[in-house]
Protein backbone atom coordinates (compact mmCIF):
# COMPACT_ATOMS: atom_id res chain seq x y z
CA UNK A 1 0.00 0.00 0.00
CA UNK A 2 1.35 3.41 -0.96
CA UNK A 3 0.70 6.70 0.74
CA UNK A 4 -0.03 7.42 4.35
CA UNK A 5 -2.43 4.79 5.69
CA UNK A 6 -2.27 6.20 9.23
CA UNK A 7 -3.42 9.63 8.04
CA UNK A 8 -5.89 8.25 5.52
CA UNK A 9 -7.55 5.86 7.97
CA UNK A 10 -7.09 8.01 11.08
CA UNK A 11 -8.81 11.15 9.79
CA UNK A 12 -12.11 9.42 8.86
CA UNK A 13 -12.09 7.54 12.19
CA UNK A 14 -11.43 10.76 14.12
CA UNK A 15 -14.07 12.60 12.07
CA UNK A 16 -16.63 9.89 12.86
CA UNK A 17 -15.82 10.02 16.56
CA UNK A 18 -16.01 13.82 16.58
CA UNK A 19 -19.32 13.69 14.70
CA UNK A 20 -20.85 11.52 17.43
CA UNK A 21 -19.40 13.69 20.19
CA UNK A 22 -20.62 16.84 18.48
CA UNK A 23 -24.03 15.49 17.59
CA UNK A 24 -24.92 14.19 21.03
CA UNK A 25 -23.06 16.54 23.37
CA UNK A 26 -20.95 19.47 22.10
CA UNK A 27 -23.47 21.18 19.82
CA UNK A 28 -26.07 21.07 22.59
CA UNK A 29 -23.88 22.39 25.39
CA UNK A 30 -21.53 24.96 23.82
CA UNK A 31 -23.18 28.43 23.67
CA UNK A 32 -22.64 31.41 21.38
CA UNK A 33 -20.59 31.54 18.19
CA UNK A 34 -18.59 28.39 18.96
CA UNK A 35 -21.86 26.51 19.40
CA UNK A 36 -23.16 27.87 16.10
CA UNK A 37 -19.94 26.77 14.39
CA UNK A 38 -20.24 23.29 15.93
CA UNK A 39 -23.89 22.96 14.88
CA UNK A 40 -23.46 24.27 11.34
CA UNK A 41 -20.00 23.67 9.91
CA UNK A 42 -17.62 21.65 12.11
CA UNK A 43 -18.96 18.31 10.92
CA UNK A 44 -18.89 19.49 7.30
CA UNK A 45 -15.24 20.52 7.52
CA UNK A 46 -14.35 17.13 8.95
CA UNK A 47 -16.51 15.42 6.31
CA UNK A 48 -14.48 17.07 3.55
CA UNK A 49 -11.24 15.95 5.20
CA UNK A 50 -12.58 12.45 5.81
CA UNK A 51 -13.85 11.87 2.26
CA UNK A 52 -10.56 13.03 0.73
CA UNK A 53 -8.59 10.76 3.07
CA UNK A 54 -10.95 7.90 2.26
CA UNK A 55 -10.34 8.49 -1.45
CA UNK A 56 -6.58 8.45 -0.85
CA UNK A 57 -6.91 5.23 1.14
CA UNK A 58 -8.84 3.56 -1.70
CA UNK A 59 -6.31 4.83 -4.25
CA UNK A 60 -3.53 3.42 -2.09
CA UNK A 61 -5.21 0.02 -1.96
CA UNK A 62 -5.37 0.11 -5.76
CA UNK A 63 -1.67 1.07 -5.87
CA UNK A 64 -2.50 4.42 -7.46
CA UNK A 65 -1.14 7.82 -6.55
CA UNK A 66 -2.56 10.13 -3.92
CA UNK A 67 -4.65 13.18 -4.70
CA UNK A 68 -2.13 16.02 -4.49
CA UNK A 69 -3.64 18.60 -6.81
CA UNK A 70 -5.85 21.32 -5.36
CA UNK A 71 -7.95 21.29 -8.53
CA UNK A 72 -8.58 17.54 -8.40
CA UNK A 73 -9.41 17.67 -4.70
CA UNK A 74 -11.69 20.69 -5.16
CA UNK A 75 -13.52 19.07 -8.07
CA UNK A 76 -13.98 15.79 -6.22
CA UNK A 77 -15.24 17.54 -3.08
CA UNK A 78 -17.53 19.79 -5.12
CA UNK A 79 -19.18 16.77 -6.75
CA UNK A 80 -19.50 15.01 -3.39
CA UNK A 81 -20.87 18.15 -1.77
CA UNK A 82 -23.42 18.69 -4.50
CA UNK A 83 -24.62 15.11 -4.13
CA UNK A 84 -24.89 15.50 -0.34
CA UNK A 85 -26.53 18.91 -0.47
CA UNK A 86 -28.94 18.14 -3.34
CA UNK A 87 -29.82 14.54 -2.54
CA UNK A 88 -30.25 14.92 1.23
CA UNK A 89 -33.40 17.09 0.96
CA UNK A 90 -34.99 14.35 -1.14
CA UNK A 91 -34.99 11.79 1.67
CA UNK A 92 -34.49 13.76 4.88
CA UNK A 93 -37.27 16.15 5.88
CA UNK A 94 -35.91 19.47 7.05
CA UNK A 95 -32.62 19.18 5.16
CA UNK A 96 -31.77 22.23 3.08
CA UNK A 97 -29.16 23.17 0.50
CA UNK A 98 -26.46 25.35 2.08
CA UNK A 99 -23.72 26.95 0.01
CA UNK A 100 -21.55 27.39 3.12
CA UNK A 101 -21.52 23.62 3.55
CA UNK A 102 -19.87 23.31 0.13
CA UNK A 103 -17.20 25.75 1.29
CA UNK A 104 -16.76 23.77 4.52
CA UNK A 105 -16.12 20.57 2.52
CA UNK A 106 -13.48 22.44 0.52
CA UNK A 107 -11.88 23.73 3.73
CA UNK A 108 -11.61 20.18 5.08
CA UNK A 109 -9.98 19.00 1.87
CA UNK A 110 -7.56 21.94 1.98
CA UNK A 111 -6.54 20.91 5.50
CA UNK A 112 -5.75 17.39 4.28
CA UNK A 113 -3.69 18.71 1.37
CA UNK A 114 -1.83 21.03 3.74
CA UNK A 115 -1.11 18.17 6.16
CA UNK A 116 0.06 16.03 3.23
CA UNK A 117 2.46 18.74 2.04
CA UNK A 118 3.80 19.37 5.53
CA UNK A 119 4.43 15.65 6.01
CA UNK A 120 6.18 15.52 2.61
CA UNK A 121 8.40 18.46 3.55
CA UNK A 122 9.27 16.88 6.88
CA UNK A 123 10.05 13.56 5.23
CA UNK A 124 12.30 15.22 2.63
CA UNK A 125 14.19 17.14 5.31
CA UNK A 126 14.97 14.03 7.32
CA UNK A 127 15.80 12.00 4.22
CA UNK A 128 18.13 14.64 2.76
CA UNK A 129 20.01 15.10 6.01
CA UNK A 130 18.83 18.64 6.68
CA UNK A 131 18.54 17.98 10.37
CA UNK A 132 21.23 19.00 12.85
CA UNK A 133 24.65 18.31 11.37
CA UNK A 134 27.66 17.26 13.42
CA UNK A 135 31.15 18.28 12.47
CA UNK A 136 34.54 17.37 13.79
CA UNK A 137 36.13 20.40 15.42
CA UNK A 138 39.86 21.14 15.27
CA UNK A 139 40.37 19.72 18.76
CA UNK A 140 38.83 16.35 17.84
CA UNK A 141 35.42 16.94 19.49
CA UNK A 142 32.15 16.49 17.68
CA UNK A 143 30.08 19.68 17.59
CA UNK A 144 26.66 20.55 16.24
CA UNK A 145 26.66 22.97 13.38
Amino acid sequence: MRGRPALDAGVPAAAGAFYLLNRFWLSRTVPGWPGLFLRCWANDILAGAAILCWLNLLLGWGRLGRVRSRMVAAGFLLVCGLVWECAAPLWKPGAVFDLLDLLAYQAGGALVLLADRLLDRRKKQTRCGKGPQRVLAGNGEIQRK
